[in-house]
């Protein structure tokens, strides 16, 4: 691993409040693999062989009905863990993975992993921890699509990347995969974008403005997941 790299361990939430000794042990054996854009680190339904610590780049999950039909579930971006759930569980994945952009990716062994698991109290908390942020994203989503109207959504979408601050903000994913994630068609979201101007969101392409955050906010009953 490049030195950087562990700098951003240290960082991270899964990681922050372990001893560099703890840490030394979870990596032992593990690899760093550069991945372009397009590549597929593993499909829905395989058995899980590694745990995923995104070093930089992007990644989607998507999962695919039994007739062909794929949808967008999350994005992952530098610094996240994914998908834990699965690797603990020593079960099958419920979602496949698509690079977006090329990406550095840190690859514990599973078998391992689940190793420092048995071993490790102070490994355990931090996981919890990272499980609890990653319910409380899933139970966002559930919110979304059941109480939220298209253009809230993306208001919400919008505030969760501003850190609910107003200025312009850059999309990090294009508009078809971000209709895809927030459960629209790209002709809901371009409808989206429209009505949210009433609301003081203007721009063009990846570029938004977020004119008044606390009037988004409202619009939307803004909740903040992490």
């Amino acid at each position: 691993m490049r030195a950087e790299d562990r700098s951003l361990l240290k960082t991270m939430p899964l990681f922050a409040g372990l001893p560099a000794g703890i840490i030394d042990r979870l990596i032992y054996g593990s690899f760093v693999q550069n991945l372009p854009a397009g590549a597929v680190l593993f499909q829905q339904g395989d058995q899980p062989e590694f745990l995923y610590v995104l070093l930089s780049g992007r990644v989607a999950l998507t999962a695919r009905s039994t007739e062909g039909s794929e949808a967008v579930i999350e994005f992952f971006r530098r610094g996240d863990v994914f998908i834990a759930p699965a690797v603990i569980l020593d079960l099958p994945y419920l979602m496949s993975t698509r690079i977006l952009d090329d990406a550095r990716v840190l690859m514990i062994p599973a078998e391992h992993f689940r190793d420092q698991l048995a071993r490790d109290a102070a490994l355990n908390a931090e996981l919890v921890k990272e499980l609890a942020r990653h319910w409380r994203l899933l139970i966002r989503q559930i919110k979304d699509l059941k109480l939220r109207t298209a253009p809230q959504r993306l208001a919400a979408y919008l505030l969760d990347l501003s850190g609910g601050k107003g200025g312009t903000i850059k999309l990090p994913e294009e508009r078809r995969m971000l209709a895809g994630r927030l459960g629209m068609t790209p002709e809901s979201l371009s409808r989206a974008f429209g009505q949210l101007v009433a609301e003081g969101v203007t721009g063009r392409g990846s570029r938004v403005n977020i004119g008044d955050p606390t009037q988004l906010q409202r619009f939307c009953a803004f909740d903040r997941v992490l």
